[in-house]
């Protein structure tokens, strides 16, 4: 059985102030990458972050921006 954790990720962005949530996980592990809501308007917008450092774990994590995803809603968003 997998536990969940909740633990700290610290976001980092390429200008922008760092930012600290709480995330939960389903894993004894951090996850690879979190997927954050971000935006608004008619589309789904997601930034995307990759795990640089896990030395916190399991109370803490440290992410890096990738990219960010958008998509139109579909039926099943509504």
């Amino acid at each position: 059985m997998t536990r969940t954790t909740t633990f700290h990720a610290r976001l980092l962005r390429s200008g922008a102030d760092p930012q600290t949530v709480t995330v939960r996980a389903s894993s004894d592990v951090p996850p690879r990458t979190l997927r954050r809501a971000a935006g608004g308007g008619g589309e789904l917008n997601f930034d995307v972050y990759a795990l640089l450092d896990a030395d916190g774990w399991p109370s803490a994590a440290t992410y890096t921006y990738v990219e960010s995803l958008s998509r139109e809603p579909s039926a099943a968003d509504e």
